[in-house]
């Protein structure tokens, strides 16, 4: 099991497996640049949902149908080349710490493209996570603390915004423990762009 932090909804806290994700994260290199002072926040790697699996959670899926999604996605992203976007600026909200993600246009294909891979193995029912304005996640908030402060030190962050070039999908697997107050997930697979 990774200890990587992953987006989940509140009502699923406590159940493993609470959504089944599609995420891309940054670099190794993207994160360093990004360290800030989080505390109270939970340790973050910064990651992008891409989207979620709202049919069932992961244990309910079965590794042939986890087979069948990474089969599909893997068809659905061999036509989508990898891209660069811009991360930035970082934001304080009352769950954590996000930045926002530009331009839109290839992170909405790839949304897409992901999108109807979920569709195609599972259904309608399996796709109804709203999306909307992407953001990369940085870190979630574990206990109370001022949001004006914490955007105080992150409005010295510099720079303010760096670049991110996507290359691969990874489908993971979420659970969240609201008595330890963290995310994680298990990564299942990875799918490169482009047929890589």
């Amino acid at each position: 099991m990774s200890d990587q932090p992953n987006e989940t909804s509140r009502e699923h806290a406590g159940r493993r497996g609470g959504t089944g994700h599609s995420n891309c994260g940054p670099t190794p290199e993207i994160n360093r640049s990004w360290r800030t002072s989080r505390s109270p926040a939970s340790r973050a790697a910064g990651f992008i949902t891409v989207d979620q699996i709202t049919d069932a959670v992961g244990a309910g899926i079965s590794p042939a149908a986890r087979d069948a999604l990474v089969e599909e996605l893997g068809k659905r992203l061999a036509d989508v080349e990898p891209f660069d976007i811009m991360i930035g600026s970082l934001e304080s909200y009352a769950t954590g710490v996000i930045a926002d993600l530009h331009p839109d246009d290839q992170l909405a294909a790839l949304h897409r493209a992901v999108r109807e891979a979920i569709r195609t193995v599972r259904g309608d029912d399996a796709v109804r996570y709203p999306w909307g304005l992407q953001h990369l996640t940085i870190s979630y908030a574990r206990e109370e603390a001022s949001s004006d402060d914490a955007q105080r030190i992150l409005r010295r962050v510099r720079p303010s915004h760096a670049p991110l070039h996507v290359t691969e999908v990874q489908l993971v697997d979420v659970t969240a423990d609201s008595t330890a107050k963290t995310i994680t997930w298990e990564r299942l697979a990875t799918v490169p762009l482009g047929g890589q």
